[in-house]
C-alpha cells in the first residue's frame, strides 16, 4: 500500500467488499457515480489491485481500521 487510506477510501473499500457496485456505493455515500469511480480508481492504485475481487480479498486479508 502506498500510504494510509483516507476515511472515504476505507468506506468505499468496505462497500466493495460487501459486493456493492459503483451506483450503489454512490447512493450509500451520497456521491455522484463519477466521484465514486474516481474514489474506486484511486483506491485500486493505492492498494495495488486491478479488480473489485482483488480489492475485496485485500480487505479480507488486511482488514481496515474504521
Amino acid at each position: 500500500m502506498k500510504s494510509e487510506l483516507s476515511r472515504r477510501e476505507r468506506d468505499v473499500l468496505l462497500l466493495i467488499a460487501k459486493g456493492l457496485n459503483n451506483k450503489q456505493i454512490a447512493r450509500e455515500l451520497g456521491l455522484s457515480v463519477h466521484t465514486t469511480k474516481h474514489h474506486v480508481s484511486r483506491l485500486f492504485d493505492r492498494i495495488d489491485v486491478v479488480s473489485r475481487l482483488q480489492a475485496a480479498i485485500w480487505y479480507t486479508q488486511k482488514g481496515v481500521q474504521q
